[in-house]
């Protein structure tokens, strides 16, 4: 799929060409807010980052999709 636009607006462009009604996607676990389950673009499984994107396009406010990572232990 190529995009006419660029970064975080290619979310509402590939938004505006699915038809109405018609993707009823799931992912089958909740993200960082509810609506995130039924978004094509959350991926719950992936380690560090619940979404494509850094920040959840679709959030009026910024809204991380970044996991808290583990600290790695250090040796001194």
């Amino acid at each position: 799929m190529s995009y006419m636009t660029a970064g975080k607006l290619q979310a509402f462009e590939a938004l505006m060409m699915e038809v109405p009604g018609h993707n009823h996607y799931d992912s089958g676990c909740d993200g960082i807010c509810p609506e995130c389950r039924s978004c094509c673009f959350h991926r719950p499984y992936w380690k560090y980052q619940t979404c494509v994107f850094e920040e959840c396009p679709y959030s009026p406010v910024r809204l991380s999709t970044l996991r808290c990572q583990p600290q790695a232990s250090r040796e001194e």
